[in-house]
């Protein structure tokens, strides 16, 4: 998770400079010379995913941090997000991810452009899928994962994506 933190300062960097593309040392630098190069890659911050069904005990060996709660459920508070872990019998049947707002220079970023994006942050694969609904507040996904269906909700406040809500069906 340290190694995740200038990564997710980067990509928010890049955001809110409306540019995914590598960013510039000047102000005043030529911006010709970032519409030929490659975008960056998006790197994941927690494998929600993975933590469906698991036990406290076992996500909380998942997640390289000190849970903030850990009554009725689970809760971290990472760098760069917020994460919630919700048990039914023990196991692990809702997640949530919230994105924190960060300030670069005189931004404040808390979010990502699309839910695709956010996605790949969390350990899942969207990509080229069709939302099952699409609103002014979420996209809303259905797909199998792990053998179980998970009804995802990607949450758009303020033109960005910042959160996740996951539960398995």
């Amino acid at each position: 998770m340290k190694n995740a933190l200038p990564f997710v300062l980067l990509l928010f960097s890049a955001l809110g400079c409306n540019k995914f593309g590598p960013s510039t040392t000047s102000p005043t630098a030529n911006n010709s010379a970032n519409t030929t190069a490659s975008e960056p890659k998006l790197k994941k911050v927690v494998d929600l995913p993975a933590t469906f069904g698991k036990s406290k005990d076992e996500i909380k060996k998942m997640i390289s941090a000190t849970p903030k709660s850990e009554d009725p459920w689970l809760e971290y508070e990472l760098p760069e997000a917020d994460l919630t872990f919700m048990f039914d019998k023990g196991k692990a049947n809702h997640s949530s991810l919230r994105f924190k707002s960060i300030s670069v220079g005189s931004a404040s970023i808390s979010g990502t452009d699309t839910a695709e994006q956010l996605a790949t942050m969390a350990g899942i694969d969207i990509k080229g899928k069709t939302p099952a609904s699409k609103s002014a507040l979420a996209d809303t996904y259905e797909q199998q994962i792990n053998g179980k269906t998970a009804s995802m909700a990607f949450y758009n406040a303020g033109g960005k994506f910042s959160s996740i809500i996951i539960t398995w069906k």
